[in-house]
């Protein structure tokens, strides 16, 4: 969960997980004002750029790459998952080409990923199977 309130006392310490990796930081107080150290030792003027020597000089946000310990993450948070397609889910095999360049005024060209060919047709029509005969959507057979 994203840090949202920035007046971090000392003494508060900071988790964040790095290529699957657990990362503390401690928040302490010194002669030049509040530090962020990590547990090797080192410490940064900024929860920024502890997490950036953390991630090897990439930089980052460290309002949101820390987590205040013992607040949890919301479910929603973290990497989206990919959408997994549903039984009975339909490919398209045939696709309108992207470039249109070179095709005779009034035509469409067309792909077909079943016979990996291309193929034109009359602009007016979205065709419902290629010159070699393929389907313009099957029933994805490998869906879980």
């Amino acid at each position: 969960m994203p840090i949202t309130d920035r007046n971090l006392g000392a003494g508060t310490k900071l988790l964040a997980t790095y290529k699957k990796q657990e990362v503390l930081c401690e928040v302490v107080e010194t002669d030049e004002g509040v530090r962020y150290r990590l547990a090797d030792g080192r410490t940064f003027k900024s929860p920024s750029a502890a997490g950036s020597a953390v991630m090897g000089g990439v930089a980052c946000n460290g309002w949101r790459f820390w987590t205040v310990e013992g607040e949890v993450k919301a479910p929603s948070e973290g990497k989206p998952k990919a959408a997994k397609a549903k039984k009975g889910a339909l490919l398209k095999q045939i696709r309108r080409v992207p470039n249109q360049k070179g095709v005779p005024e009034g035509s469409t060209k067309w792909f077909c990923s079943a016979c990996m060919k291309g193929f034109v047709a009359e602009w007016t029509t979205d065709p419902e199977t290629c010159p070699e005969g393929h389907a313009r959507e099957v029933e994805d057979t490998l869906a879980p």
